[in-house]
């Protein structure tokens, strides 16, 4: 049996290992966004938040300026903004930190679910997957809320291992606080995040050998107020009125699903996709998924057992989730990576070399263990293709032709908000999101474009996406003849100006 110099100095190498990976994986996104500031290669969201927390410096959310999400990434990025001045790599190294915080708390996750060395096979395997790669610097609400998310189910499993052996007992009730608290924060980044308060709930009412009715009350009531009060600071930061936001969060997505069939073959078609593409994600998952219901030999973790089903039960509410979601986009399914990443780590932990396991074969183990390493480095080279970085020279000229015919502290009409971003101009603060869904819902019409277009701070057209045509050709026709200075990129993408 090792003496707990040698236990303690394996976790300080875990500890550092990780800490190395996460080091290495800012590093190299941070690379990978000052290579391409007109990126090739982006997501129509990255133009809405960007563009909204630029315009939101002005005026108040959900009242001036149109947001169909919860406020937090909005406001930080905003404050980013002020700080680093605003473009594009603010915007998405901004993200990049919620990415590290992100792997951080899989880290801490695994640790506790299954030992000291899951942290660190959990921290290769979420970062070598695409999924993750590419939500952790795009300007989504995805990998921030996830990142709350995974915090919250690291604090909880804390708490629900806490014992007098490593000091946590009496701090247990802050521990219940903080998780509603991360859990109240990752909520008000992305709703969709709610789905981390089922493993939550299996931790705090079924793992530590099913606390007594006194102690499962005091950590609901310890994880309600966390949450209750995370929730009122987020709101108060941003300004942020509540029944505002409901009505352009909640009730413009029920309009979006109202108008949008359930189509589970997308859902299923969109999940093979995400399977196939992080191949090795999925398999170890799966894997671990398999192996959740046998308790670990020896377990070292206090609540182990609970806590892979708490991680099973997570990713069975994210798949429900996909499935309930109209409509359901690829970006959507990176909920699925937490879960998945900790399986697999503790499913690794299980298989590896270990006082308990020595009954396994060592060339069983050895094979293995070579199998891992080839498809780790296979799957880290296809994570590297998918984010190569690369720039587009259309996009850089459009960006250089707004900014041309738009003097400063003029709009721009878009729809696509990433061109006039790029050009540091803003759009009105009612427009900053033209997406279809938008429009499908109604929620976008002819008469608040050409009302727009009207305004004298309106100085330019940006057609890009094709979203105006296809909606409102008969506006798009009157804006062109109004409006007779042009820039046209070829396949209708132009930019029509005062």
């Amino acid at each position: 049996m090792a003496s707990p110099d040698v236990g303690y100095g394996r976790r300080t190498l875990v500890f550092i290992a990780v800490a190395v990976l996460i080091a290495a994986h800012v590093l190299w996104q941070a690379w990978a966004i000052g290579a391409a500031p007109y990126p090739a290669r982006y997501d129509y969201d990255e133009g809405v938040y960007a563009e909204t927390a630029a315009v939101s410096a002005g005026y108040r959310l959900y009242q001036t300026v149109f947001l169909s999400q919860p406020p937090l990434l909005i406001e930080v990025l905003r404050r980013a903004f002020d700080l680093f001045g605003r473009s594009l790599e603010t915007a998405r190294g901004v993200v990049v930190a919620f990415s590290a915080l992100w792997l951080a708390a899989l880290a801490a996750a695994a640790a506790r679910a299954g030992g000291h060395r899951a942290a660190l096979w959990v921290v290769v395997i979420a970062g070598s997957a695409p999924a993750f790669a590419l939500a952790a610097h795009t300007v989504q609400m995805e990998a921030p809320s996830e990142a709350l998310a995974a915090s919250a189910v690291a604090l909880a499993l804390t708490a629900g291992g806490a014992s007098s052996k490593d000091g946590l007992a009496r701090a247990a009730g802050w521990l219940w606080a903080g998780t509603g608290a991360a859990a109240g924060l990752a909520v008000m980044t992305k709703f969709t995040a709610a789905t981390c308060l089922v493993p939550i709930a299996v931790i705090a009412l079924v793992g530590s050998g099913r606390p007594s009715a006194g102690a499962a009350a005091f950590r609901t009531a310890a994880l309600g107020a966390g949450g209750a009060a995370a929730a009122a600071a987020a709101m108060l930061w941003t300004g942020s009125p509540p029944g505002a936001m409901w009505h352009q969060a909640v009730e413009f997505h029920s309009a979006v699903a109202r108008v949008t069939a359930v189509d589970p073959t997308r859902t299923a078609s969109l999940l093979l996709g995400f399977g196939l593409a992080n191949w090795l994600l999925v398999l170890v998952g799966l894997g671990g998924l398999v192996s959740a219901g046998t308790a670990r030999r020896g377990g070292r973790v206090p609540g182990d057992h609970a806590a892979r089903w708490a991680i099973a039960a997570w990713l069975g509410t994210d798949l429900a989730a996909a499935f309930l979601w109209r409509p359901v986009w690829p970006h959507h399914l990176v909920i699925l990576v937490a879960p998945l990443a900790l399986l697999g780590g503790t499913a690794i932990e299980t298989w590896a070399p270990s006082p308990q396991n020595s009954g396994t074969s060592p060339v069983i183990r050895g094979a293995g263990g070579a199998i891992l390493i080839v498809a780790w480095l296979a799957a880290l080279m296809g994570t590297a293709a998918a984010i190569m970085p690369e720039t587009s020279s259309t996009l850089r000229a459009a960006a250089a032709a707004t900014a041309r015919r738009v003097p400063p502290g003029g709009w721009v009409v878009a729809d696509d908000p990433i061109v006039p971003f790029l050009a540091g101009r803003d759009v009105p603060p009612q427009l900053c999101d033209t997406s279809e869904m938008r429009t499908g819902a109604g929620w976008i019409t002819e008469g608040d474009l050409t009302a727009a277009l009207a305004d004298p701070r309106v100085r330019a057209l940006v057609l890009w996406r094709g979203t105006f045509r296809r909606a409102f050709p008969g506006f798009v026709a009157r804006a062109s003849r109004a409006l007779s200075v042009r820039w046209n990129a070829g396949d209708e993408r132009v930019i029509l100006a005062r």
